[in-house]
């Protein structure tokens, strides 16, 4: 009996080693197939994440493409607009100085001819019975 219970012995010794060998093969083995699917999962998170960023581009220039042309135009419109305000300020400012030395021109004249008539004034006078007048 002494054989069988050692060769029953040798069995179960030997099982439990092929039992531990398998268990520790499987565990490998299902640690490099978690690791082989996070990395199958993250390539595929990144392929899909880059095509909803490239789909969003062209979706967003698919709507703004149509405003394009309406944006340039709008655009061109309000520059010829401040080209016209800056050139019609500067002609004013241009007028405003010619007037102001107008009057200056003016106020020298009146200034002249004031002291060579030694402030005499003349005024017009109606003429009886007439529209017209007269230099009084």
């Amino acid at each position: 009996m002494s054989k069988i219970s050692d060769l029953a012995k040798t069995f179960e010794q030997t099982s439990r080693t092929e039992a531990a060998s398998i268990e520790q093969q499987t565990k490998a083995d299902l640690e490099t197939l978690r690791k082989n699917i996070n990395e199958a999962l993250k390539q595929s998170e990144q392929k899909i994440t880059a095509d909803i960023n490239a789909r969003q581009l062209r979706m967003s220039k698919a709507v703004f493409k149509p405003y394009l042309w309406s944006l340039l135009g709008i655009s061109a419109a309000g520059l010829i607009v401040i080209a016209g305000l800056f050139i019609a300020i500067w002609s004013v400012k241009n007028e405003l100085d010619d007037l102001k030395q107008q009057r200056a021109e003016a106020e020298r004249t009146l200034d002249l001819l004031e002291t060579k008539t030694k402030g005499l004034t003349l005024e017009n006078c109606p003429v009886e019975n007439s529209k017209a007048t007269r230099v009084c």
